[in-house]
């Protein structure tokens, strides 16, 4: 008799942890998963306290810039941009330039057109950048240029200087003693807040910043599909990128995006993914979790999904 009571028990503890495993493994009613925010960034602030630029935050993403002038230049026009170049970099803490003689950050031309403004002007030059990467903190100039139409007109590099702050990404200015004044005079010069903006604005490291910009979360019992988008919005590229997935302070998954550049990001679509029990509330979304990449802000880094209805 005993024997046939434990032979009952067997049995139920084996449907009952048949009945177990099957609730474990088989999919749930799907449940929307919800963004907790949780993380507080901590980016510098840069203020421009009405110094006109064209976009803020716009910069090389290098201090060490270089420069190539085009043999279309006379000597006379080449001096005075070399000139220009070293002005500004004794102005400024955090910028440097040398000359190279190819894929310069800087390229310098000069043409003999002219180019009128009219009510009898002209315009002795041009300059800016022409090719940025826009992303929502730093706009990275990839390329500036300038043209000499004229030779100089005053012993002080007054239209060279201007075009350069330019290429920096500084607008004309309302101060007729400004460099950034749209017409010229000899006695103009660069104002101190253009001066201060600039070393505020190369003093930062240039750092990757990747994070999570997009995320939706789908629970399935045990199982969790997700969409994730991870962008690079910093100022270098950056390789070997791992988005960690934790769930009750584990691990559940690592995986990598492999290389992100500048201003660009990658999308991953994962479903089914199974994790160690369907008894959580919340998971943990990380990128670089071992903090393994130099970045400019730590702090966005990480994404809690809650349930939808706790």
């Amino acid at each position: 008799m005993i024997w046939k009571f434990v032979g009952v028990m067997l049995t139920l503890l084996i449907v009952l942890f048949s009945v177990g495993i099957v609730y474990q493994n088989i999919p749930g009613t799907p449940i929307e998963m919800k963004i907790e925010e949780i993380n507080n960034e901590s980016f510098p602030i840069i203020n421009y306290e009405g110094t006109p630029v064209f976009l803020e935050n716009l910069r090389f993403n290098h201090n060490d810039i270089s420069y190539f002038i085009n043999s279309s230049c006379s000597d006379v026009r080449r001096n005075a941009m070399i000139e220009a170049f070293d002005l500004f970099e004794w102005m400024v803490d955090n910028v440097r330039f040398h000359e190279v003689y190819s894929d310069a950050d800087i390229d310098v031309e000069c043409s003999d057109n002219f180019v009128g403004l009219g009510d009898g002007l002209f315009a002795a030059g041009e300059g800016g950048p022409v090719r940025i990467i826009n992303m929502s903190r730093f706009k990275v100039i990839e390329k500036g240029r300038i043209f000499l139409y004229d030779d100089p007109r005053c012993d002080y590099p007054i239209v060279e200087l201007h075009e350069l702050w330019h290429v920096f990404g500084f607008d004309h200015s309302d101060n007729p003693m400004s460099i950034m004044y749209n017409t010229s005079r000899c006695e103009q010069r660069t104002t101190t807040d253009m001066i201060e903006l600039v070393d505020d604005l190369y003093s930062i490291e240039a750092l990757a910043d990747v994070r999570i910009s997009d995320l939706v979360a789908v629970k399935k019992g045990r199982y969790l599909d997700f969409n994730v988008t991870v962008l690079n919005e910093g100022l270098l590229d950056v390789s070997d990128v791992d988005l960690s997935i934790v769930v009750n302070g584990e691990v559940v998954d690592v995986l990598n995006f492999g290389r992100i550049d500048v201003g660009l990001g990658h999308v991953l679509r994962v479903e089914n993914l199974r994790l160690s029990s369907r008894d959580f509330d919340f998971v943990d979304f990380y990128v670089d979790k071992e903090n393994v990449i130099m970045e400019l802000d730590e702090g966005n880094n990480f994404v809690r999904m809650t349930i939808e209805d706790l």
